[in-house]
């Protein structure tokens, strides 16, 4: 751990890092777990590091997290790797609004029941169940190795009576389980930005992230179709799907819901003005 915040943004800056003041607050922040964003530059706690070696990755623009092997999402440190997408402020939207519906559901003695799609490093399904008081979730993903760091996460915090993880696609690991017709919510953040205007996100996003978990077809939504169509199975009558979208993208996915003729009550959710998750309810 470097000896204070100063030296740290110093020897980045004669390592030649661009941006050098940027790229501390990035650092300190990730390691004492967002308290920058937060409040302030105390409490900084993370693991040791070998500097020389951090210093040559992030010059090959290497993100931080993956540097460090860990990730900050709403409070609290991830086990995070190339296998899986950096989490972001914006899935905060989601996660939220998903929340206040399951708290509803709690204050009623019940035990919801939620499935989580593409669940990358765990980040939404160990929050849902840090943030509940009974919530049982199912979360699944396509790449088994992603599967492997979601179980890392959910050992780290002691969630395996509350969080069961599934290697496969979509909702593929569920049909023989079950769950159609039984599940209260259907949580997904998945893939949609257009094929097309991948190559113009960020280099360090693009070099770096699974391309699988960002490439959403060649208007972005070809995980919505799926997802839309599918989730009207598995839900119970009144359940509630959310899911993430990218800008502008809302009326797109409201016609897929409309269209499906399984749906009413769509909601949206903003970060920063900009809608960025949806809720639907399932029909009777």
């Amino acid at each position: 751990m470097f000896d204070d915040f100063t030296s740290s943004y110093e020897i980045l800056e004669r390592s030649g890092i661009e941006n050098p003041l940027f790229e501390t607050l990035r650092l300190f922040d990730l390691l004492s777990g967002g308290v920058i964003r937060n409040a302030g530059l105390g409490n900084l706690s993370g693991p040791d590091i070998d500097l020389p070696q951090v210093i040559r990755k992030r010059k090959e623009g290497i993100p931080w997290e993956y540097i460090l092997g860990i990730a900050h999402f709403m409070g609290r440190l991830f086990v995070c790797t190339k296998d899986t997408l950096i989490p972001t402020d914006e899935t905060r939207v989601l996660v939220k609004a998903a929340l206040d519906s399951i708290h509803v559901q709690e204050e009623r003695g019940e035990v919801p029941l939620v499935m989580e799609l593409g669940t990358g490093c765990g980040n939404i399904a160990c929050t849902l169940a840090m943030e509940t008081q009974r919530a049982r979730i199912l979360a699944s993903d396509l790449s088994a190795d992603a599967v492997a760091v979601a179980e890392m996460n959910v050992g780290r915090y002691k969630l395996a009576n509350r969080i069961s993880l599934f290697c496969g696609d979509l909702f593929a690991p569920f049909h023989e389980l079950g769950y159609e017709g039984a599940v209260d919510y259907v949580i997904c953040n998945p893939p949609y930005i257009p094929t097309g205007s991948l190559e113009r996100l960020d280099r360090e996003i693009l070099d770096n992230e699974p391309r699988v978990a960002l490439d959403g077809g060649p208007y972005g939504i070809d995980i919505f179709r799926r997802l839309i169509a599918d989730s009207i199975t598995m839900l119970k009558p009144e359940g509630k799907l959310f899911f993430e979208i990218g800008e502008r993208q809302e009326k797109l996915a409201t016609r897929l819901l409309e269209n499906s003729g399984g749906y009413k009550e769509i909601e949206y959710f903003t970060h920063e003005e900009t809608i960025r998750a949806l809720r639907a309810v399932k029909r009777q």
